[in-house]
């Protein structure tokens, strides 16, 4: 994005990528590579960027990245337990690194990424509601390409992002919570209709048919709804 463009007009033209790119993603990885490559393009002086959404115990969930740099870079602080990205998420406030070769906050992740062309880092962290979500970061092979406009704008962009990725996350969390409602549904269905089956053969009571089915499935070592199936396979075979 153009530097000289007025403030207004680049939140503005922020606002539309958002709304007409990443915004429609159905997933949390789709959602953050999208958004890296938003951040990339919207901050001044970027030549990497990257998005990550972080668990409650400092661990990525999903990660985007707009290159093997930023990915690497990125995955030594996760594996290193420290570095500019984690310290944006635990404290909540942007983080800048005018130089990497003379930073002496993060001493393992620096001595880590000197092989990198990396020199000046800004991270920001993502939070909703209270929630703290993960947090963005843009890299640059140049020292002090960050400035208070460069905090400025990834931290505008963080909260619209966080609101985005916190939906993502919200949803595929009841969509996982949906598929296991749906198992212990037809789980359930399945050994009920099993039991009918043992009592129109057996002419016992559903109290009766669930012992049976029961006794089998200690005698076979078996979950009983593998011995339903079996059972309703067994009918469906005569």
């Amino acid at each position: 994005m153009d530097s000289s463009l007025p403030l207004a007009n680049e939140l503005a033209a922020l606002t539309g990528r958002m709304g007409g790119g990443f915004l429609t993603e159905e997933n949390a990885s789709k959602a953050v590579q999208s958004l890296a490559y938003v951040l990339k393009d919207s901050v001044p002086g970027s030549a990497g960027a990257g998005a990550s959404i972080i668990n409650a115990r400092g661990r990525r969930e999903s990660t985007g990245a707009t290159d093997p740099i930023v990915l690497r870079a990125d995955r030594l602080q996760y594996e290193l337990g420290q570095g500019p990205c984690l310290s944006a998420w635990a404290e909540q406030r942007a983080i800048i690194i005018q130089d990497t070769r003379e930073e002496t906050r993060w001493p393992l992740w620096t001595a880590a990424v000197a092989d990198l062309p990396l020199r000046s880092v800004l991270s920001a962290p993502l939070t909703t509601e209270g929630r703290h979500i993960g947090a963005l970061k843009v890299y640059s092979p140049l020292p002090l390409a960050f400035d208070d406009h460069s905090v400025f704008l990834i931290e505008r962009l963080a909260t619209s992002a966080a609101v985005m990725l916190g939906n993502v996350r919200d949803r595929e969390t009841t969509q996982r919570l949906s598929t296991v409602l749906v198992d212990a549904l037809t789980t359930r269905d399945l050994i009920s209709n099993a039991q009918g089956v043992v009592m129109e053969r057996r002419k016992i009571t559903a109290r009766e048919a669930l012992i049976v089915m029961l006794s089998a499935s200690r005698g076979e070592d078996k979950p009983l709804h593998l011995v339903a199936r079996d059972i309703i396979s067994g009918m469906s075979d005569e």
